[in-house]
C-alpha cells in the first residue's frame, strides 16, 4: 500500500495482493484517523460481500471467487469501541458486464484499488442501533 496526503485528503494505493479493509484499518490507526468519508475503483480477485437482512438482523455473506472491477466503493470511518471501523459498499463487475454490490466485507486486492479518503477534523462515532443492533453513527442530535 503507498499512500500520497493532500491536506484532509489521502490518495492511496493498494497493491496485489493486499487486503481490504484490514489494511485500510491499520493505516488508520497509524495516522490517528478517526472519521472521514471514502471512494475507490480498482479489482479484487475474492471478495466477500453482504446483505443485511433487517428480519434475521443479520448480514448474509456472499463469497465471491472470481476477478471483478471494482466499479464503485464508497464508504466512511467512524470510531466504534474506540478502534476505527470501515463501513463501505461496493459495485463489482463481471466480465460479461454484469454487477452486483452489497456491503463490502473484505477483499484481496488485483491489480490494484485506488481510494480518495477525506478526513475530517473531530471523530465520528458509531453506537449500537436498539432496533437493528448495528453499529449506527451516532451524530449526537435528534430531528423530528
Amino acid at each position: 500500500m503507498r499512500y500520497q496526503r493532500e491536506g484532509d485528503l489521502y490518495i492511496i494505493r493498494f497493491e496485489d495482493g493486499d487486503v481490504f479493509p484490514d489494511q485500510l484499518l491499520s493505516f488508520l490507526e497509524a495516522q490517528s484517523i478517526r472519521g472521514g468519508s471514502l471512494t475507490g475503483l480498482g479489482a479484487f480477485s475474492r471478495s466477500v460481500i453482504a446483505f443485511f437482512d433487517t428480519a434475521a438482523r443479520e448480514y448474509q455473506d456472499i463469497e465471491l471467487d472470481e476477478q471483478l472491477e471494482v466499479l464503485a466503493l464508497v464508504g466512511n470511518v467512524a470510531v466504534y469501541e474506540d478502534a476505527p471501523l470501515v463501513h463501505a459498499h461496493v459495485m463489482l463487475g463481471r466480465r460479461d458486464g454484469t454487477a452486483l454490490g452489497g456491503h463490502l466485507r473484505r477483499a484481496t486486492v488485483r491489480p490494484t484499488l485506488e481510494v480518495f479518503l477525506h478526513v475530517i477534523r473531530g471523530p465520528l462515532r458509531r453506537a449500537v442501533d436498539r432496533v437493528y443492533g448495528l453499529p449506527a453513527l451516532d451524530l449526537g442530535n435528534e430531528h423530528t
